[in-house]
């Protein structure tokens, strides 16, 4: 395959934008510049960069989007979500997959972490495969914790054998595309038993810890007067706080906390849409960069965003970074970093992903310039304040083109968008809503 004529992106810290050709074989990126043979995918008018990298995503919660509004976290949970994914079905959980997958896949992101709910893990890692994104996914552990209903809350034991059986089963799928991510929760919902099983399997082997905290002020409270420590310190005790882990939130940390996270190497996912949306607060990001903290970018869930648009939270995460320290605080280039090659490193899949470079697999979106608002600015500002999402025309994942002139190949839309539609009556009435 090559793509020709376009104005690359690489993200490799240094390069800055050029037109070049970028030569895809098999599923890796194999030379830039002239050459031969092969499908061509004009990219003239185009720019041409690394696929998004989101760090935090439900996509058991897609199919929920409207349905849990103006309410903030616990509330949220206790009273909306997690009754609705105690009452996912197979049908409701592939219907609600598909629909997630599609909107991310048609606006640009190629790679995710993925936390499902307690059931289904297997349904979820079909659809994974199937649709040619790449991912890491787990499915949520939950052994405890006030409010969770029956349908979601697992026996210690329970929660770990499911785990270990959707590692030997799916991890490295897909020829690698496909793996597994241990998914606790949060410590809310969690025993001490189940977070230091987790630390301990984790660790002997090497996959990642995905889980939530320090989202929410009353969430901090209840932790800490549960364990008298700060809930990074706890997590940190129970052997959850290190080079694998990838936290979802981190808007409320105090120093300590912080200096745990650098120290530890954990790196935090940045989700602003759902943090303004839950009332949750604005997390420092830049204070976080500063104090040489992984910082990925996440969506979360449609039902507390409502877009699963990784450009959006691109472009709010530098809007509300110069709220908190004026402008150019993050630059329109740091946030696309933190889309693409930082989001990499936290996964640890940075030796294969995010940025373009010879021998890392073609996982690459091509945007069509025209639609970006415009003529005037630099690439990435362009990209991150000219609506990049609008402008996804084509996506390649493993050398695969998964969207071709902004149509999905591997999923109907108008199927998926029915399917959806047709799963919905049926699981509100099962949980009660």
């Amino acid at each position: 395959m090559r793509i020709t004529g376009g104005t690359v992106l690489s993200m490799r810290p240094g390069d800055s934008p050029a037109v070049r050709d970028v030569f895809v074989e098999n599923d890796r990126i194999a030379q830039f510049g002239q050459s031969a043979g092969g499908e061509v995918i004009d990219a003239s008018g185009c720019y041409v960069m690394p696929g998004l990298i989101q760090t935090h995503i439900h996509l058991v919660q897609t199919i929920f989007r409207g349905l849990a509004e103006e309410l903030s976290l616990l509330e949220w949970l206790r009273d909306r979500i997690w009754p609705l994914e105690a009452a996912h079905d197979e049908a409701s959980l592939r219907a609600t997959a598909r629909l997630g997958l599609l909107d991310l896949l048609t606006t640009g992101t190629t790679t995710i972490l993925d936390m499902g709910t307690t059931h289904g893990g297997d349904v979820i890692a079909e659809e994974l495969v199937s649709s040619g994104i790449r991912a890491r996914f787990g499915q949520t552990m939950m052994d405890g914790g006030d409010g969770v209903p029956k349908g979601l809350r697992e026996t210690t034991g329970a929660s770990l054998h499911a785990s270990a059986r959707l590692v030997m089963k799916w991890n490295e799928a897909a020829d690698g595309r496909i793996g597994y991510a241990y998914a606790p929760r949060f410590a809310l919902s969690c025993t001490r038993e189940l977070l230091e099983a987790v630390g301990d399997i984790t660790k002997r082997l090497g996959l990642l810890v995905h889980t939530h905290s320090n989202e929410n002020v009353t969430e901090r409270s209840l932790i800490e007067a549960a364990t008298g420590q700060a809930p990074i310190a706890y997590l940190d005790g129970v052997g959850l706080v290190n080079e694998r882990s990838v936290i979802a939130h981190g808007v409320h940390l105090d120093d300590a906390e912080v200096a745990t996270l650098r120290e530890r190497g954990a790196a935090i996912t940045h989700c602003p849409s759902s943090n303004l949306k839950l009332g949750s607060g604005i997390a420092d990001v830049r204070a976080l960069r500063e104090r040489g903290i992984m910082v990925g970018i996440g969506a979360d869930g449609a039902a507390c965003n409502n877009r699963l648009d990784g450009f959006d939270e691109l472009r709010l995460a530098a809007l509300l970074a110069a709220s908190l320290h004026g402008p150019g605080a993050l630059s329109a280039s740091d946030v696309l970093a933190m889309g693409t090659r930082d989001g990499a490193r936290a996964m640890r899949l940075d030796a294969e992903i995010g940025t373009l470079e010879v021998g890392k697999k073609a996982d690459v979106i091509v945007l069509d310039a025209e639609r970006l608002a415009g003529p005037g600015g630099d690439p990435a500002t362009r990209i991150v304040y000219g609506g990049g999402s609008r402008a996804v025309r084509d996506v390649i994942v493993d050398g695969q083109v998964i969207v071709r002139s902004f149509v999905p190949v591997t999923l109907d839309a108008a199927e998926v968008q029915a399917r959806a539609a047709e799963a919905l009556p049926s699981l509100t009435k099962r949980a009660g809503l």
